[in-house]
């Protein structure tokens, strides 16, 4: 190797270090006030324990609240220090002296703190994620109330008319889907909502640390019994991750039956112009990019929470590097999926329902037809399997000989009975005409969540019930977490003082 080729290499990596510090302080800054309010309860903890003497304690809480005030621009970066951590450290040493300074860091580590810090950020996020979700479920039920009577065509395997349904119908169904989803985010949120600090490196600590208090200081429902866990463990960062991936996913399928239903021929639905972009060459077009960018954050939120799966699938217990990848992986899928959330609920908002072309196309898509086998089960008294039959065979015959869905007869069923079972049926015309017209099939299916209007209007009313429960439960978490940081500053200042 050259001397220059040497030089060069050893440029490229300090270049590739400076970059890995870079990220890791972006990411430090977003989780800053976290940082600071783990540093304040530890602080209090040692006073409170005897640890440090009051007169310590006040000269350390009163340079970091300096930094909270002023903030983190104020601390110098130093080479060789990887964290935000590591420099705020050095900050306050050069502040207050070695002896006293140097006894912030008495009794922990980086690895329960960092733990801690990443237990808060996901506690914030999975808060952002429900707060952004709920406001989107509101969105649901209001054009769930403006399109209870619109008619649209149910679809299975994908793409092929099913039975008729309502446009409200279908929005209620990712009103109950997303309900789910918030369900773990709760769960998950529980699952987050619980203290490292104590753990220390590995094994806890010979000081003779309150981890209660640390916990109760930062509104957390208890410590992480175990040390190793405490230290080691980012389960609740996979679980997060995983209730985003859900969620996202779920937004996919709804999204899919929007790109269909704005297909020119379908002609159901189309984007508002905010939420497209226009072609380069063909002035008629209107791409609906922004449900392809909410696409493309599913795929790329599957691809990260895997690589999240794959980097810790045979890391020992402990702490290490790889660790810190995760929690980058998990930053991103958390603002990236909270981002799609408000991204869909404009377009749900904005959505432009064309409702004549929904009734048209239940009407003309023989999606009807399992109502006139129904009918004749009801009032005819032949088993479902033949009427099946006979409307499998009058569909055929109608495919064969041009008819529409509406001009289908009496006399066509009895051509198909007769062919079916050997002796016609003799169903009035009306009895047929209100079978296959698609308000009266949705009317019919008034069972518990069925289409029929009223149905759907009950679900609707239910949904509200159930939002404002949900955003009261929240919201109380909200309000908790702020009281009890109010609390730790008020502390804070007291000692201070």
């Amino acid at each position: 190797m050259q001397v220059n080729d040497l030089a060069e290499t050893i440029d490229k990596d300090e270049e590739i270090l400076r970059e890995h510090v870079d990220q890791t302080i972006v990411e430090d800054l977003k989780s800053f006030d976290m940082q600071m309010e783990i540093h304040y309860a530890h602080v209090i903890m040692l006073y409170e324990q005897g640890i440090i003497s009051k007169d310590e304690a006040a000269k350390i809480l009163g340079a970091l609240l300096e930094v909270s005030e002023k903030g983190p621009s104020i601390i110098p970066l130093r080479t060789g220090l990887t964290d935000l951590y590591s420099n705020l450290e050095e900050w306050i040493i050069d502040k207050v002296g070695l002896e006293v300074g140097g006894k912030l860091h008495t009794g922990r580590s980086r690895n329960d703190m960092n733990l801690t810090i990443e237990r808060m950020y996901t506690r914030m996020s999975l808060i952002k994620f429900n707060q952004a979700v709920c406001m989107l479920m509101k969105t649901i039920l209001k054009q769930a109330e403006e399109h209870v009577e619109t008619i649209i065509p149910g679809y299975t395997h994908h793409s092929q008319h099913a039975q008729p349904t309502t446009l409200g119908h279908f929005l209620m169904g990712a009103f109950k889907v997303f309900e789910r989803d918030l369900e773990r985010a709760y769960s998950s949120y529980n699952h987050a909502n619980i203290c490292s600090m104590g753990g220390a490196a590995l094994t806890g600590s010979g000081f003779k640390l309150n981890r209660e208090r640390v916990s109760d200081l930062l509104a957390f429902n208890s410590p992480v019994e175990n040390s190793i866990d405490a230290t080691s463990s980012l389960d609740f960062q996979y679980e997060a991750a995983a209730c985003m991936a859900i969620f996202i996913n779920n937004v996919g399928r709804i999204i899919e039956s929007l790109l269909i239903w704005n297909v020119r021929e379908v002609g159901l639905v189309r984007l508002a112009a905010k939420y497209c972009s226009y072609s380069t060459i063909m002035p008629q077009k209107r791409n609906p990019v922004a449900l392809e960018t909410l696409r493309y954050s599913g795929e790329w939120t599957y691809g990260a929470l895997a690589t999240m799966f794959n980097t810790l699938k045979a890391f020992t217990p402990g702490n290490g590097r790889e660790p810190g990848f995760v929690t980058s992986l998990y930053i991103e899928i958390a603002e990236r999926i909270t981002n799609s959330v408000y991204l869909f609920e404009g377009i749900v908002r904005t959505l432009e329902v064309n409702k004549e072309r929904g009734l048209q196309l239940a009407k003309e898509g023989f999606s009807t037809m399992t109502e006139l086998a129904d009918e004749m089960v009801r009032n005819k008294g032949i088993s479902f399997s033949a009427a099946k039959k006979i409307v499998g065979r009058i569909v055929a015959l109608a495919h064969e000989e041009s008819i529409p869905c509406e001009k289908i007869d009496s006399k066509l069923l009895d051509r198909a009975s007769l062919e079916i079972l050997g002796r016609t049926i003799n169903m009035e015309n009306e009895e047929i005409k209100k079978a296959l017209d698609p308000i009266e099939n949705v009317n019919r299916r008034n069972i518990l969540g069925g289409p029929a209007f009223e149905e759907v209007r009950r679900m609707i009313k239910e949904g509200y019930n159930v939002l404002s429960s949900i955003e009261n439960k929240w919201a109380e978490e909200v309000a908790r977490l702020e009281k009890q940081s109010i609390t730790l500053h008020e502390i804070v200042n007291k000692i201070v003082s």
